[in-house]
């Protein structure tokens, strides 16, 4: 479970003294928060694994076999 489902579901259980509209948007919000950092944080990530190369010890064999690991990482945890 992703740790934005998790916060969401507890987010969804705690009762809320707010009006709905003020949750609404509020929701809205840390969705799209969500959302981007997510997308920063696989941008920063996709970076990285572009500059493997660069760190000593590390040749194209080894960058290649270490972005594999990852892309077969993500696709396990995808369908899960």
């Amino acid at each position: 479970m992703s740790l934005r489902r998790k916060i969401k579901r507890e987010r969804e259980e705690t009762a809320s003294p707010f009006r709905l509209e003020i949750m609404t948007a509020w929701n809205r919000g840390f969705d799209a928060g969500a959302k981007r950092q997510n997308e920063l944080d696989t941008k920063i990530i996709l970076e990285w694994l572009g500059k493997l190369e660069e760190i000593p010890g590390i040749g194209s064999k080894m960058a290649w076999r270490i972005r594999e690991h990852y892309l077969e990482f993500m696709k396990g945890k995808r369908e899960e």
